[in-house]
């Protein structure tokens, strides 16, 4: 049993978390997208380096590269704080490097990108995203041959409640092209919350897409179970590639060929994947609890057909009966209840050059109670609260182009990770 982390006072504010809806469901054609005859690039099975970031972000040296200590200090006296680096944000969901190694780019939930220091906006849709509540403009990603392409792409809420995802291509500036934006997916949602949001290229070069279960509450919509619809699950697919439209469906997607699930499908069974991270070839994420618990989740991501359970299970219990078959689910590497926050902000594996000590340490938070923790299979949960003080309403965490870890506060500030004077 992994340790938990400490009982945190509940604040009682809503989490911005998200979903998504079937096709057969929605009225929406099945997807006709072509299936790749080999792929992009192959998962490795060897364990990542220790300088491993995650794929959408440019080498670390994009930047002067942080001081580290020579001498390690052991967890127990390590002293941290969040930096205040940046505030005046409206509503920040994300912070992502910038591939061309300018500013961190910030994510408003509104409908803009700016640049983290300056303030300058690269894209504004502000009048295409459907804001409010959990919905809104969620995520951000760039290909991982933008220096090639100069490919990004968005995840936002649209006319009818749809996740939209958007292709843009990015000006030698920085700005986002408007004119060239090409609608590669739209889900619609039966409901306003559960959204999900996050998309992130992961090492196979596909983008991933976490959606939520359509909203409500008790999986209202039954999709968690279901791998003919686009909800409650994990999407992959390929973009960007020379010759396809909008997008293609990997050739080793366990529904590839449309028979017993959606293509576009490669996991089930999350309630609300709010936030995820690659790590290597390793995905770690914060999946939104109910009742009661909240999970992270840490696979291999060249695990194919995984289900996480939902609704059958809430992290490690059963949700809809006393009693149920756990053999079929991924259990969760760790968990909280709901008398220590309520709603889990995945985050990212640390492997900045600031603090040594934390290498391979998954951050994450909760938006309702503001902690900080750590889990590490070594070192099973820590709590750095009390240390650290509480982070706020934390949307989302972000792997800066130094390669540190920076905080992202809703109420409008960016903080960084780093080790106290």
């Amino acid at each position: 049993m992994k340790p938990s982390v400490r009982i945190l006072a509940l604040v009682g504010v809503l989490a911005v978390v998200g979903t998504s809806c079937s096709a057969a469901e929605s009225g929406e054609p099945p997807s006709t997208a072509p299936i790749l005859s080999t792929t992009t690039t192959q998962i490795t099975t060897t364990e990542p380096p220790t300088t491993t970031t995650p794929a959408t972000e440019p080498p670390t040296t994009t930047q002067p590269p942080s001081t580290t200590t020579s001498t390690l200090v052991p967890l127990d006296e390590l002293q941290l704080e969040a930096q205040d680096v940046a505030s005046g944000f409206d509503a920040p969901v994300l912070l992502i490097a910038d591939p061309d190694g300018g500013q961190d780019v910030v994510v408003e939930q509104p409908g803009r990108i700016l640049r983290r220091d300056s303030k300058d906006v690269v894209l504004d849709i502000n009048g295409d995203v459907i804001y409010g509540g959990e919905r809104g403009l969620l995520g951000l990603a760039y290909h991982p041959d933008f220096s090639s392409n100069r490919l990004a792409y968005v995840n936002y809420t649209g006319e009818g409640n749809a996740t939209i995802i958007e292709q843009f291509t990015v000006r030698q500036d920085g700005t986002f092209d408007v004119g060239s934006r090409l609608e590669i997916l739209r889900v619609r949602q039966p409901a306003r919350n559960h959204n999900g949001g996050m998309i992130a290229f992961g090492p196979d070069g596909y983008l991933w897409i976490g959606m939520g279960d359509g909203g409500g509450s008790n999986d209202r919509f039954r999709q968690g179970q279901r791998s003919d619809t686009l909800l409650g699950a994990m999407l992959r697919i390929a973009v960007g590639v020379p010759g396809v439209d909008t997008y293609a469906i990997p050739p080793d997607n366990p529904f590839a060929d449309g028979v017993d699930g959606a293509p576009e499908v490669y996991w089930t069974g999350l309630r609300n994947p709010w936030r995820f991270a690659f790590d290597g070839t390793e995905v770690w994420i914060g999946d939104v609890g109910q009742n009661a618990i909240e999970e992270i989740n840490a696979v291999s991501a060249g695990d194919a057909a995984l289900n996480f359970g939902w609704p059958v299970m809430e992290g490690s219990q059963c949700f809809q009966s006393p009693s149920c078959d756990t053999s079929p689910f991924v259990a969760p590497v760790d968990e909280y209840r709901h008398s220590a926050g309520c709603s889990v902000t995945g985050g990212y594996v640390y492997r900045g050059g600031a603090i040594p000590e934390l290498d391979g340490h998954y951050f994450y938070s909760d938006f309702c109670s503001g902690f900080l923790a750590s889990y590490t299979d070594t070192n099973g949960t820590i709590d750095w609260t009390e240390r650290v003080g509480r982070l706020g309403n934390v949307a989302s965490f972000g792997i800066g182009g130094d390669g540190e870890l920076y905080i992202v506060d809703r109420a409008g500030s960016i903080s960084k990770l780093a080790r106290s004077s």
